[in-house]
């Protein structure tokens, strides 16, 4: 199998604020496969060192050492140390042949921006059909953000559901402090809390999830599917966050869902990958019949639609090539 590669970054429309800072782009890898038929396949990989994936450095080293034809067994073989390089070799190669995939919308879930901001922003996705919000907490102090949040609980329409993700920004304290305010103050509303604290302090987030009654889901914990399989292993009682273009080859979860993962405790989430992940991910969910709102409501911060056609996934990669060079091997 003939291959190209490309480098892009992409300014979001607006900055994402964060427990981990300010994200102003998203940067990756567009890969194009192509059989001797002609027919071709696309693939995306979007490391996010920040939550736990390899750096992009490392993916472009991989891109240099690959040969100049692929097999499926070289895709089988990439290491683990690269899970979205092994996403998106993985999803390139099955891909070849079968574009366009027919893939059917899901509910999702809207991120709000951080702050106040989040009062006026639920509008908007709800009035075109989302139930099911997200919140980036762990950006300013509890107090200032307890307050915001007892307004936005107060306006909510009912029926509606809010996630608070904190990206690991709290301490145990701080922690212990926000769920004694939830289940005096949470209305209901609150599906579950985010990685509440960082992903190194393994017995205080299982103490934790075993004492409060507010569910708790774990996402930089379980970036890729060996460290998903740990938290398993530990007895952990919660629901994990995965993030499909950072988890590592699809089959991955497959044999996790195989081995007896219940898919109920899984919620699919955007890593602010493009239009090529997005659209591969999509297809993947009719596999996987995800249960629970998609965290993939991020269209304020990164527009990736469906690609339903041929010239759709072209048209990208002509759009993304802003490094101004394609790599043919």
């Amino acid at each position: 199998m003939r291959w190209q590669w490309q480098l892009y970054e992409e300014p979001l429309r607006e900055p994402l604020a964060t427990a981990k800072g300010r994200w102003r782009s998203r940067r990756g890898i567009l890969l194009r496969l192509e059989n001797d038929q002609g027919q071709v396949g696309y693939g995306e990989i979007a490391p996010l060192p920040g939550w736990g994936s390899e750096t992009l450095r490392a993916d472009i080293a991989l891109c240099q050492q690959l040969p100049r034809h692929l097999t499926a067994e070289i895709i089988a073989t990439l290491p683990e140390t690269l899970p979205a390089a092994q996403f998106g070799f993985a999803t390139a190669w099955q891909s070849v042949g079968q574009l366009p995939y027919r893939v059917r919308p899901w509910p999702l879930c809207a991120l709000l921006g951080s702050g106040s901001a989040a009062l006026t922003q639920w509008q908007v996705p709800w009035q075109r059909g989302a139930t099911t919000f997200k919140w980036k907490v762990g950006v300013m102090s509890p107090e200032a953000e307890q307050g915001i949040l007892r307004e936005l609980l107060a306006v909510l329409p009912q029926g509606t559901q809010l996630r608070l993700d904190a990206n690991g920004a709290w301490d145990l304290a701080t922690a212990e402090g926000w769920f004694g305010w939830l289940e005096r103050y949470g209305a209901g509303k609150i599906e579950y809390v985010e990685q509440p604290l960082p992903p190194n302090q393994q017995l205080a987030l299982l103490t934790l999830a075993r004492r409060v009654t507010t569910a708790i889901a774990l996402d930089e914990s379980v970036v890729s599917a060996p460290e998903l399989k740990r938290w398993l292993e530990w007895g952990w009682p919660g629901l994990f966050v995965i993030k499909p273009a950072l988890f590592g080859s699809p089959e991955r979860l497959n044999v996790l869902l195989r081995e007896g993962l219940e898919p109920q405790r899984l919620v699919f989430s955007s890593a602010l990958e493009g239009a090529i992940a997005r659209t591969a991910i999509f297809q993947l969910l009719e596999t996987w019949q995800p249960c629970r709102a998609l965290g993939f409501g991020v269209e304020r911060w990164r527009s990736a639609p469906l690609l339903t056609t041929l010239a759709d996934y072209r048209a990208e990669w002509h759009r993304l090539s802003n490094y101004g060079k394609s790599y043919s091997k």
